[in-house]
């Protein structure tokens, strides 16, 4: 991956249906080149997906919050990974070190519906504690992970 590669990248991060004309004209490359270009970074797995990020307001799931569980070794985790994965407000999951071993975004409807999930969460075999943190507001959010230029 070179310089070019890594401008194409910034392009598409912040405007995913940019056109290949559009990118063309900014990397000074040809429209066929700049396929090829995409389609290698594809198919390297560089560019995973390409996706749209909507308003939580504006789609009525303005509760958004930050779940860490603890679960109890070799217990729980898959039906855990099977329901974030199944949940379609789960919008983020991660394995993490600490006292914790999962933090999980979730962003509902309500305060109710946030509790609902909770709730289920807490009751799955082996999770032995958690800690809620609501979102108060949104200071940066970055959809993809850039390389340095």
């Amino acid at each position: 991956m070179d310089s070019v590669d890594s401008q194409i990248l910034k392009i598409l991060s912040e405007n995913a249906s940019a056109t290949a004309t559009e990118i063309s004209e900014a990397v000074s490359l040809s429209v066929p080149a700049v396929n090829k270009r995409i389609l290698k970074l594809r198919e390297s797995g560089v560019i995973r997906s390409y996706t749209i990020l909507t308003d939580e307001k504006k789609v009525g799931k303005s509760v958004c919050a930050f779940i860490l569980l603890a679960v109890r070794y070799g217990e729980g985790a898959e039906t855990l990974e099977r329901y974030v994965k199944d949940d379609p407000d789960v919008l983020e999951c991660y394995a993490v070190t600490g006292d914790y071993d999962y933090l999980i975004k979730i962003c509902a409807e309500s305060i109710e519906a946030l509790e609902g999930r909770l709730l289920y969460l807490k009751k799955q075999k082996g999770v032995v504690k958690s800690h809620t943190m609501f979102s108060l507001m949104e200071h940066k959010m970055s959809a993809a992970v850039l390389p340095n230029m």
